[in-house]
């Protein structure tokens, strides 16, 4: 069993901005599978079983805030008896250029709280990453304030694209392996 985790924070307030752009994806997954998400009583996160690239797959976006999933998706993950290599995280990444996406397995948190947080639940940084690059803030704007704000509205379709994008790299990992959809996804 798989487990496709889309980072992000709950509540509308957050739902549009670029640090919920793992959330999006994982939305988009479940909605375009034609899935829907319940509340996991054990671990309470958001999760709904879908196929995918020809298996079914769980994700799961946590209700909790970014720098606290791991409380959320750690159970989730035990409870389903995950291993850590079977987990997939989707997450923005300012270090990548906006609407690309990047592949790999482990690797540091960059100062991702997220990422940290699943790390330090699953026990590993040993996991599958999709990375979603929402690019650096402009000027001297702060990092943590530039993740928190809205996609800006001319960007819309930018947006869906990276959605797009991300989501098919996901299909791409689980049916062809990490090597191989790096070699396609780092193309585009």
């Amino acid at each position: 069993m798989k487990l496709i985790v889309g980072l992000g924070n709950p509540g509308p307030k957050y739902e549009k901005t670029r640090h919920n752009i793992g959330a999006m994806v994982a939305d988009h997954l479940v909605t375009s599978a034609g899935g829907r998400y319940s509340v996991h009583k054990r671990s309470g996160a958001e999760v709904a079983s879908i196929p995918l690239a020809g298996g079914s797959v769980l994700v799961a976006k946590a209700r909790t805030y970014m720098n606290t999933v791991g409380r959320q998706i750690g159970p989730l993950a035990k409870f389903y008896s995950v291993s850590p290599d079977e987990v997939i995280v989707l997450h923005d990444e300012l270090d990548i250029d906006f609407g690309l996406v990047r592949l790999k397995r482990g690797g540091g948190e960059g100062g991702h709280n997220g990422l940290r947080s699943v790390s330090q639940s699953v026990g590993t940084r040993d996991y599958l990453r999709v990375r979603l690059g929402i690019g650096r803030p402009p000027g001297r704007q702060d990092p943590a304030d530039f993740v928190l704000k809205p996609f800006p509205s001319a960007a819309r379709a930018d947006v869906d694209l990276l959605i797009e994008h991300g989501a098919d790299a996901v299909e791409l990992l689980l049916s062809a392996g990490l090597e191989s959809a790096q070699n396609t996804v780092h193309a585009w």
